[in-house]
């Protein structure tokens, strides 16, 4: 059986988030400090990492879709640490074209985002959807 289409795009995007050291992508596992899980539940065993929930895809038309995912990060420090990372990955996907190179994707933006002040740990988080224009698999 085939992977869903929005789990496939997931498998994308941690890719290039790997490439551009915004967080770390071991696929095999346990995840590590600064890691990335990919099935959208929250991990207890580290401080630092990054969720990408799949959202189910909206369809645009016969052959379109439009592909989302919710990112979410946790790093410790101010909530600065954690805009500064939003707005590294914000220089990676929004507005982008062709990333990420998966699904036929020609146009990336962020819908939406928010920054967490730190909690009793020191750990601040952000969290943004993405909206990515694709074509049916």
């Amino acid at each position: 059986m085939a992977d869903a289409p929005e789990i496939v795009l997931n498998r994308a995007l941690a890719l290039l988030l790997d490439e551009h050291e915004l967080a770390v992508y071991h696929p095999e596992g346990a995840i590590p400090e600064r890691g990335i899980r990919l099935d959208g539940v929250m991990p207890t065993t580290v401080d630092e990492f990054t969720l990408l929930t799949p959202l189910r895809p909206i369809p645009d038309g016969r052959a379109d879709m439009t592909y989302r995912t919710q990112i979410y990060t946790r790093r410790k420090g101010s909530i600065l640490v954690a805009r500064a990372w939003a707005s590294d990955l914000r220089a990676v996907l929004d507005q982008t074209e062709y990333t990420p190179a998966a699904l036929g994707i020609s146009w990336a933006w962020e819908f939406s985002g928010d920054d967490y002040e730190p909690d009793s740990q020191g750990r601040s988080a952000a969290v943004a959807t993405y909206y990515f224009r694709g074509r049916r698999p």
